[in-house]
């Protein structure tokens, strides 16, 4: 740090003396004064993204997902509510009827106290509920303008890659063991697509999936067309896995 003249010393300088050491005098960037203890601009400054973690660089996303979030948890939540009281009625009444129960094709109780209904020894519901309850947190936090680390992006995207799996998973499990299809399951479904495939298109876009920017690009683009071509396998699945119920339910 350059030493500071004396009170006497500027007093003792010429003109030309005090101008040569005001011009050659620290800018103050970066430096703290003295007399008065106050940060430079240079301290206050963020520090450069390209400086930190990786797995902590943060980004944000569009109200619109936000909301998809929330909605789509809110609902999400809801049917797996319902699985879960439909589930407690059926412990104490096992002959109860519910709501879920439609018709002969349509129907949840089959699957409700059987081990595909329990995947982790627990009712599914239970962990659908907790998982709809990230997502909603997720989205009100998006919603309120909050960026989001890496590592949470990650945990998005690898969470509705096992969300969809689970789809997957449940929906063959309907056609092959029970015949029959969970009217709110289908519900957790048809939230769990747009949401997986927009967190996937947002997560490229916030450049979390490694991908190179044309990429991440055309991935963020085509996320709606994603979510259609999922609705779209899973609808043609019931109706050729179910054809034969669909056509004795019309005559």
């Amino acid at each position: 740090m350059a030493r500071v003249p004396t009170e006497a010393e500027i007093d003792a300088m010429s003109v030309d003396e005090l101008d040569a050491y005001l011009a050659d005098a620290p800018s103050g960037r970066g430096a703290v004064d003295d007399a008065t203890g106050t940060r430079g601009a240079a301290q206050d400054a963020a520090p450069d993204e390209a400086g930190r973690a990786a797995w902590s660089i943060a980004t944000g996303a569009g109200r619109g997902y936000a909301w998809l979030l929330i909605i789509g948890s809110l609902i999400g939540i809801a049917a797996c509510w319902e699985l879960m009281t439909s589930e407690l009625r059926l412990i104490r009444q096992p002959l109860a009827n519910l709501s879920c129960d439609i018709n002969p094709l349509v129907s949840c109780g089959d699957s409700l106290n059987v081990w595909q209904g329990n995947l982790l020894g627990v009712p599914n519901s239970f962990i659908g509920a907790m998982a709809f309850a990230v997502l909603l947190f997720v989205g009100a936090l998006l919603a309120c303008g909050q960026r989001l680390p890496r590592w949470v992006w990650w945990g998005l995207t690898a969470g509705t890659v096992i969300g969809i799996g689970f789809v997957v998973w449940f929906l063959t499990v309907s056609i092959l063991a029970f015949g029959k299809l969970c009217p709110f399951c289908m519900v957790i479904w048809a939230v769990t697509i747009p949401i997986a495939a927009l967190t996937w298109g947002e997560a490229a876009q916030g450049g979390h999936l490694g991908l190179t920017a044309p990429a991440a690009r055309r991935l963020h683009g085509a996320r709606w067309y994603l979510a259609g071509v999922m609705y779209v396998a899973v609808v043609v699945t019931i109706l050729i896995a179910f054809r034969d119920g669909w056509a004795a339910m019309l005559r």
